[in-house]
């Protein structure tokens, strides 16, 4: 049985390259017009119930998956529940361009885990303000999960900043080191994660603790569900 193609986008700015068919066509002996094709991933994979992402991998058969970063594609994957970890998967770097995530932000702009890197110590969870992270299960791994992505800041990947794990990607972030580009990021030093909260990290960390605790529970909640109808994200 010949290999299935899967030619997928992240989302609209997402831009692949001319040769981008024609490489996935090379990988997976297949025609371009034969391709499996997934639109905005990233959408997609904040839908609950997803019939597209259900039916990938569904079968036996050896699937080429391409994409401009394999690994915000499996992150993303993961976000939404699809088992992408199996042996008869190859994942294929696709040619995209880089400048078109300078151009815009992508919408909807939020992070996932790289569940192969993160080891639970809650460093994200603490340190956003917002609620997009929670805490479940005693399983490091699956520890911290993104539970309110669009709660997330537009435009804001602090938090993978500071990562130590270096295992928080935004898809549409402008950074290599954070959008998935690298295949295998170095783990963040105590030094570079200081320097990311500038000049006095536990103050801004006390700080952002502190107006946790001060901002009422329900007013939080409200201003959180204005921010998303109105941003249009909704």
């Amino acid at each position: 049985m010949p290999n299935k193609a899967i030619l997928i986008t992240l989302g609209p700015n997402d831009i692949l390259l001319e040769t981008a068919e024609s490489t996935l066509a090379a990988a997976a002996g297949r025609s371009t017009d034969t391709f499996l094709r997934v639109d905005n991933l990233a959408g997609l994979a904040l839908e609950s119930d997803c019939g597209t992402l259900n039916t990938l991998f569904a079968d036996d058969c050896a699937y080429v998956a391409g994409c401009s970063r394999p690994r915000a594609a499996q992150a993303l994957l993961s976000h939404a529940g699809i088992d992408w970890q199996k042996p008869n998967i190859t994942w294929v770097p696709l040619p995209y361009d880089s400048d078109a995530l300078k151009r815009e932000y992508g919408v909807p702009w939020y992070p996932v885990i790289d569940r192969s890197r993160c080891t639970g110590c809650g460093t994200c969870h603490d340190y956003c303000l917002f609620s997009v992270y929670a805490k479940a299960g005693k399983d490091p791994a699956q520890r911290v999960r993104v539970a309110r992505p669009l709660n997330c800041k537009t435009g804001c990947p602090a938090c993978a900043r500071l990562c130590p794990e270096s295992a928080l990607i935004f898809p549409f972030c402008q950074d290599a080191e954070l959008n998935g580009s690298v295949a295998d990021p170095a783990r963040r030093t105590r030094e570079s994660m200081i320097e990311a909260l500038g000049d006095d990290p536990m103050r801004i960390l006390a700080e952002r603790r502190r107006k946790r605790q001060l901002i009422d529970s329900s007013k939080f909640e409200q201003a959180e569900k204005d921010r998303i109808t109105y941003s249009g994200l909704s």
